[in-house]
């Protein structure tokens, strides 16, 4: 059951992450076009690749973790399988710790710009839903590492 959950939110990471990068290559292929050829910059290109590009960032991220190709060090490959598996789980705590941290203090980044109501500039959307990759992201990773967790627990 949990491994159907975690091959649909892997899947929906993986469509945000490659829709965002397909609107990040067709947006600026347009805006060379238009810049270039057209001599008529589009001034709500950069706003919106930015967007694009961190969302793609941020969902890849989590489809590595899920892939489990996100932290990877060669050069504890030989080491006894006890302490493989201490590693395993260190870093699985490690990471937990430290995703934490960025989804409480990218909520509450997310939070205040929700407060303020401040747009990204030319284009009509608020910041808060560029911050929002942040804490979103970091908690499908969680999660990802919890169950990566339990399964090195486990055995």
């Amino acid at each position: 059951m949990l491994k159907k959950f975690d091959s649909i939110l892997a899947r929906i990471m993986e469509v945000i992450m490659t829709v965002s990068l397909l609107l990040t290559v067709t947006v600026t292929f347009i805006q060379v076009l238009f810049r270039y050829v057209l001599g008529m910059p589009l001034p709500w290109a950069q706003e919106f690749l930015m967007l694009c590009f961190v969302y793609s960032i941020f969902s890849g991220a989590a489809v590595l973790v899920y892939k489990n190709e996100h932290l990877t060090v060669d050069l504890f490959d030989n080491l006894g399988r006890g302490m493989d598996k201490a590693l395993k789980v260190l870093e699985s705590v490690v990471a937990i710790f430290v995703l934490g941290v960025f989804v409480y203090f990218g909520m509450d980044l997310v939070n205040q710009n929700f407060a303020t109501g401040q747009t990204l500039g030319l284009l009509p959307v608020q910041r808060a839903y560029l911050y929002m990759a942040i804490p979103v992201s970091a908690a499908v990773m969680i999660y990802f590492y919890i169950r990566r967790f339990f399964s090195i627990w486990s055995g």
